[in-house]
Order: C-alpha cells, then structure tokens, then sequence
C-alpha cells in the first residue's frame, strides 16, 4: 500500500513552503505525473480481504467509500470556497486517509499534494487542483464499481 511520498509529505518539504506556480524544482502540477500511478491498486484491497479473513469486510468498505466520495469532494470544495484552511486541512486528511486505505493511488498522491498546499496556506492553488480531485476521484470510484466490486445482484 504503497504511495511514493505519503509517509514523507512533512518530510519532503523540510517546513518549507514552495510557491503556488509550482513543485520544490520549479515544475507546475502535471497531471500526467499522477497518471504514472494507477488509478486503484487492487492490491490494497486484496491485502484488507486477507487480514479479514473474506472479502465482505473490503467489500463493504469499498461501497462505503463509494457512498460518501460527494460528501468528501463537495466539503472540500465548500471549504475552500470559504477561504476555510482549518475546514480544507480536515477535508483533505479524510481524502487522504480514505484514498490510501481504498488504493487509490493517483487520488492519494494528489491528495498529499494537496496537503501541502494547506499547510502553506495556498487555499488558491488548492482551488485550481479541485477540477483534478473530482476527476481522479470519479475515476476511483468507477474503478470501484467495475474493476472490483461484484456485480448487484
């Protein structure tokens, strides 16, 4: 369950806070660097499906996650409409927290970033990400669906 940066998020950027333009090397956010990551590491959940013993448990938690994606994805957003950095470093724990423990790579990647960003107090850049955290997260969540949920029945 590995996402390159999440356990160093803090690490990685030694207290410093880089600029909203771009990355510490000067680079602007590229979407297609979150694409090298898959959009959901099965794996995650085949791990959760072991440590439980069956697969209702995973199951389960991937509906759940499914269920509330809206509600985590419009109360970020609702806390950055409102200039809320405390409400936006909540809402960006629980994106984080919740897409790791789903496998979802690309959205905890982007998640981690997105950490980052509140912590400097850039509430602008955060914005300008959001597009891409609704799209990764739909992504996530059709992925969910088709690649590893079963069918209703």
């Amino acid at each position: 369950m590995s996402i390159s940066g999440s356990g160093t998020a803090d690490s990685s950027a030694h207290g410093v806070c880089f600029p909203a333009s771009g990355t510490p090397d000067g680079r602007a956010h590229n979407e297609s660097e979150s694409a090298t990551l898959p959009v959901l590491d099965l794996d995650v959940l085949h791990e959760l499906e072991e440590d439980m013993g069956s697969t209702g448990v995973a199951h389960n938690f991937a509906r759940d996650y499914i269920r509330i994606w809206d509600k985590r994805r419009t109360y970020l957003e609702a806390s950055i409409a409102d200039d809320d950095a405390e409400a936006a470093m909540d809402a960006v724990l629980s994106l984080k927290n919740s897409a790791l423990m789903v496998g979802a790579a690309r959205l905890a990647q982007l998640a981690v970033q997105l950490e980052r960003l509140v912590k400097c107090g850039d509430l602008p850049a955060v914005r300008r990400l959001l597009p891409f955290v609704a799209l990764t997260g739909e992504q996530t969540v059709s992925g969910l669906k088709v690649g590893y949920l079963p069918p209703e029945a």
